[in-house]
This record gives C-alpha cells, sequence and structure tokens, in this order.
C-alpha cells in the first residue's frame, strides 16, 4: 500500500523482500531479495537508496543504529525503533510522557515475574516485552491455576525473558490515533478511530470513534508528545483503552499501521502516502475527512491468495472498496481489508462486515 501510494509522488520505491512471493516485489519500482536482518544485505541495500523506512517493527535495533552511524537516513530512525520494538521501552516512555496506562511492572526472569504476579493480582495480562503482535505474545490470566509455575512455562515459554505485567482494566472500548511527523518536526493527527477486536486481533475500525470530545483530543495530544519524544519521522500509531471514562494507553508501532488503513478512503491524504512524505522529506498532506462515516473490516486467516491479483472476479458490494494483500496464507493473518464510506456509522459498518463476510466465505468454500 506504501508502494501504491508512491504512484502520486513521483517516489521510486525499492523493496527488499524476504522471498520471491513478497507480495510488494510486484509493485517496486526495484526489488531486491534478501534478510533485513543480515548486515551486509542491509548496507547494500541502504546504499542504493536515499532513505530506508519499514513496514514492520521485526527490526535489528542495533543494525539500524549502524546504518545511520554510516551516514545513511533510516526513518525512523533507531531512537523511535527501539521503543516500538520492546513493550518494557514502551512502558518508559509512557512514563517519561506522563501519559496513563494501566498499573505496569516490568519483570526479568521468573522471580521477578512471580513477584510482579503477586503484587498486581488477578485478573492481569502479561506481554512479552519483544517480539508480540496481532495479540502474540500477550496472555490474559484469571484463572489461579494459571499462575502455577508449570503452568506458566506451558503459556509463556521461557520464563528467562522481560515481561511487563499490567492489571487486566475493564474495556469500555478501544481507540487509536494515527499521527505523522516530518523531518522538520512539523505533526499532524488523523482523526481519532475506534478498534473493535476479536480473539486479540483487530476486526473492525471505525470513523467516527464515537467517544467524549474531551478523551479524543487527550488521546491525539498525548500521541503528538509521543511522536516528538521518540523522533519519529513518519507515521507514529498509539492504541488506548477507554476504561471507566479514563484513557489508558496500551501500545504504540513507528510505522503504517492496520487501524489507519481505513484512512485510504476516508482521508484526504492516506496514512501511506503521508509516511512516504514524510520519510521523503516531502510537506504533509491533509489528515481531514473527505467523509462523515468510515468503516474498514479486516479478512482474517482466508486462503484468497489466487484471487489477490484478479479483483473483478471476487463478488462483492460494489459499494465497499477492497484491499487484498496477496500474502500466503495462514491461520490469523491479515489477508485484506474492505473499507465502506458514507453518512451513517450503522450503515457503513453494515456494507463492510457484509462485504468482508462475502469475501471470507469465498475462501472457504472453493
Amino acid at each position: 500500500m506504501m508502494a501504491e501510494a508512491s504512484e502520486r509522488l513521483d517516489v521510486d520505491i525499492a523493496v527488499l523482500g524476504a522471498g520471491p512471493e513478497d507480495p510488494a516485489l510486484r509493485l517496486a519500482s526495484r526489488s531486491v531479495i534478501g534478510d533485513h536482518l543480515d548486515r551486509d544485505t542491509m548496507l547494500a541495500f541502504a546504499a542504493e537508496v536515499d532513505v530506508v523506512t519499514f513496514d514492520h517493527e521485526l527490526v535489528d535495533v542495533d543494525l539500524v543504529a549502524e546504518l545511520e552511524r554510516s551516514g545513511h537516513a533510516v526513518r525512523p530512525g533507531s531512537t523511535a525503533l527501539a521503543v516500538a520494538v520492546d513493550k518494557r521501552a514502551q512502558y518508559e516512555a509512557f512514563l517519561t510522557t506522563e501519559i496513563p496506562m494501566p498499573r505496569s511492572i516490568v519483570a526479568q526472569g521468573s522471580e521477578e515475574l512471580r513477584a510482579a504476579i503477586d503484587a498486581i493480582g488477578l485478573p492481569l495480562v502479561i506481554k512479552h516485552a519483544r517480539g508480540g503482535y496481532d495479540g502474540r505474545g500477550v496472555t490474559m490470566i484469571e484463572d489461579p491455576a494459571d499462575i502455577q509455575p508449570s503452568r506458566l512455562v506451558e503459556l509463556l515459554g521461557d520464563l528467562d525473558v522481560t515481561f511487563v505485567v499490567q492489571d487486566a482494566v475493564a474495556i469500555d472500548s478501544e481507540i487509536a490515533v494515527q499521527v505523522v511527523r516530518s523531518v522538520s518536526g512539523e505533526v499532524a493527527a488523523y482523526p481519532v478511530v475506534r478498534t473493535v477486536q476479536e480473539q486479540g486481533i483487530c476486526r473492525m475500525v471505525q470513523i467516527p470513534a464515537a467517544i467524549d470530545e474531551q478523551l479524543a483530543e487527550q488521546a491525539t495530544a498525548s500521541a503528538m508528545r509521543l511522536a516528538e519524544h521518540l523522533d519519529v519521522v513518519g507515521i507514529l500509531a498509539v492504541e488506548f483503552f477507554v476504561s471507566g471514562g479514563q484513557l489508558l494507553v496500551n501500545e504504540i508501532a513507528a510505522r503504517p499501521h492496520n487501524s489507519g488503513h481505513i484512512t485510504i478512503e476516508s482521508s484526504a491524504t492516506s496514512q501511506f502516502e503521508n509516511h512516504l512524505r514524510a520519510v521523503a522529506g516531502f510537506p504533509l498532506g491533509s489528515t481531514d475527512l473527505v467523509v462523515n462515516a468510515a468503516s474498514m473490516v479486516n479478512v482474517i486467516g482466508i486462503d484468497l491468495t489466487e484471487r489477490a491479483g484478479d479483483p473483478p472476479s471476487i463478488e462483492v458490494p460494489a459499494d465497499a472498496a477492497v484491499h487484498l494483500y496477496g500474502k500466503s496464507h495462514r491461520p490469523g493473518r491479515k489477508l485484506g481489508h474492505v473499507t465502506a464510506v458514507g453518512d451513517s456509522l450503522d450503515d457503513v459498518t453494515r456494507r463492510a462486515r457484509r462485504a468482508a463476510e462475502a469475501l471470507e466465505l469465498q475462501g472457504a468454500t472453493r
């Protein structure tokens, strides 16, 4: 989707993909196949482009820092990425910027984990500091039997790592904010969206978010403050819980984020175009809404790979925009999304759900 947005900016995109099946390679101006965690591969790739950016957080922050020391432009840089990849670092950033979050304790190893569990009490959430996304690396614990040592090993794996243990707050709703920050420090924010989770994975995103205006303003101000604190260049997505009328930060992503896919149809400038504008040093585009209501529903876990190259063959309602990624199928993986826009939130939500269900039914019955 960044490659698609680049066509409007006269920007050439070179993609470093893990293998020839990487769908982004089909749209790139130049394609390179290699391991982004390999030093020589990354140094060679960076030498051929003006700026390096990422569409995920599975990066080697030390290698990113080495690229920067070698004079390569990497945006966002190692400072922001070091926080984005590590929930312990996020916890510390939230403390520094005075952004409220659920009661949290950082625990290193089994003894500290046990102490944190005892201090927080049930129910609680245990997050792996590194490596988790889309619900992975996040474990909800409510049953006292699950905090027995042997059971914790079953649930968490190796206990000799870093965790963030949090109070499992009562969640009234979940929201997210995308902000974009330029090389010069200009910051713009997209309207707050509501996110709906199923089994730890974002299933639906809605605009308007239907929350108190004061909370929306607080969320936006917090996200902008974080972007400046972390010296982000590009998109920063910040997720929040609304609990008992209070806003509590959950986590961040320093890249175009699933909760911002809705901006392709809902905003004057999509998050993908604005990310490219920011990292390329261009002026930011408008983040204003161009519709009254929008709903985006993810297509999850259904094998639609063969259909991705031929959108006209997909039988979905004509009043929804379909985006299929061409990714290989695995259970729980986001393989596409659909977005409906209009004047009524109820109407666009119904249309988006209907379109996503039609796609999933086709995938299930092929």
